[in-house]
């Protein structure tokens, strides 16, 4: 555990409640994760895990998955990451679960970054699936490496581990929870346990429907931006007002829809059979959590620098060297299981896609961001938010993805002070 000066409770804080946190995973699992990986068979190749020119419209490239494997267990240094999550302040806290029959308790892993300034900006971000709070540890660099000095950091930012992701626990077995229930949970931290008055959520993803949720339902979540808004185009909307930045984001929605959320469908509706198949394997987790990072990612973000010459197919070893990071600390946490509650209440509410919770609106006095990056997997016009939501903030970016934070943390943190400007009038 860290003792930098910005690992001090705020004086809201319940400090009774709060405990500090080291990760520290037991060698014997490490070791046990290296044999099964040299262990695990792939597959020989075919037209589909082959394709000529380096293609891969239909799914994971068999030589990638190769590679990745060969470098995890012979390259991949799982006490590195783990060094750097133990770089910044850990810790745990136990949430009542509102909606729980028996009235359990959940206990919630967070990284907290405090200042010292009386009148710092509480900040909650939040991650999404296949992400974690790996997601934002470069945004949390930069952030510190800009204010060195903890009573010059205008910002609390607190990380959480979702509940059931990684470091978290999973919600209980007796019913469904969903995305209203970690609401409650997020709302709860930052309140009850860390008495905050009021509080900004940044988040992308699943972390962008739980954002929705508390902007529109807690009267302490005051403002909201986000990275991922994948609605609907309005009632009679004409498609012909749209740039062409605009139309180009709308085909890549629709060939997500149509070629990119199958992985979805299966994490919707059978969570069980998929979680425990990926539960058994290093490699097939990899596969699975490798091809989404692989589409969903920006070239710009991670240009290739390395080439299979059989093929020609590029790729960057430094997204390679991210992928496996995220799919290990799912590995070692044994938490994919626990971590498709949000998919099967997505398709239940909306359908053949992912939902975004369009029900839950950000109306002022609420204030309301959004930050368009042109590879995300559905890019949404603002038109199309703006059905939804009053929108306040709005900036365009040339490059990035999915995973914005990880992949361009320094437009994050430009928008979140800019966002934060604009609260201070």
């Amino acid at each position: 555990m860290t003792t930098s000066p910005f690992s001090i409770l705020p004086g809201t804080a319940r400090k009774d409640a709060i405990s500090s946190f080291t990760v520290n995973i037991p060698l014997s699992q490490l070791e046990r994760t290296k044999t099964l990986l040299s262990l695990s068979n792939i597959a020989e190749e075919c037209y589909e895990n082959s394709m000529p020119d380096g293609a891969q419209s239909l799914g994971l490239r068999r030589e990638w998955l190769i590679e990745a494997r060969r470098v995890w267990e012979t390259e991949f240094d799982w006490r590195t990451i783990e060094s750097n999550i133990n770089s910044f302040p850990n810790f745990t806290t136990s949430v009542p679960i509102s909606r729980s029959p028996s009235k359990e308790n959940i206990k919630i892993h967070f990284i907290g970054i405090f200042s010292s300034n009386p009148s710092a900006t509480p900040v909650v971000l939040l991650h999404g699936w296949p992400g974690s709070i790996l997601e934002y540890l470069p945004l949390l660099n930069l952030f510190l490496s800009k204010y060195p000095d903890p009573t010059q950091l205008p910002y609390h930012f607190i990380v959480p581990s979702l509940p059931g992701f990684t470091l978290s626990e999973p919600f209980p077995r007796d019913q469904h929870y969903g995305m209203e229930d970690v609401a409650d949970v997020i709302n709860h931290l930052m309140t009850t346990i860390l008495g905050f008055n009021s509080y900004l959520v940044q988040g992308g993803d699943i972390g962008s429907r739980i954002g929705r949720v508390l902007g529109a339902r807690y009267k302490e979540c005051t403002s909201v931006l986000l990275n991922y808004s994948a609605f609907p185009a309005p009632e009679g909307f004409d498609m012909s007002t749209l740039s062409e930045k605009e139309m180009a984001g709308v085909k890549r929605g629709e060939w997500f829809r149509s070629n990119g959320c199958a992985y979805a469908m299966e994490q919707g509706t059978r969570p069980a059979t998929i979680g425990l198949a990926l539960s058994t394997n290093p490699v097939a987790l990899l596969a699975w959590v490798g091809e989404k990072y692989l589409e969903w990612t920006d070239e710009g973000s991670f240009p290739p620098d390395a080439e299979f010459k059989e093929s020609g197919y590029k790729y960057s070893k430094k997204l390679m060297q991210e992928i496996i990071a995220s799919v290990a600390f799912y590995w070692v946490t044994g938490k994919i299981h626990s971590s498709f509650y949000s998919y099967r209440e997505a398709f239940a509410l909306q359908g053949p896609a992912p939902s975004s919770n369009a029900m839950y609106e950000v109306r002022k006095p609420k204030r309301f961001g959004f930050s368009y990056f042109p590879m995300e997997v559905m890019p949404t016009p603002r038109k199309w938010i703006e059905g939804y939501t009053d929108v306040e903030f709005w900036r365009e970016h040339e490059v990035g993805g999915h995973f914005a934070a990880l992949e361009q943390p320094g437009e994050i943190m430009r928008d979140l002070e800019d966002f934060v400007k604009g609260m201070e009038g």
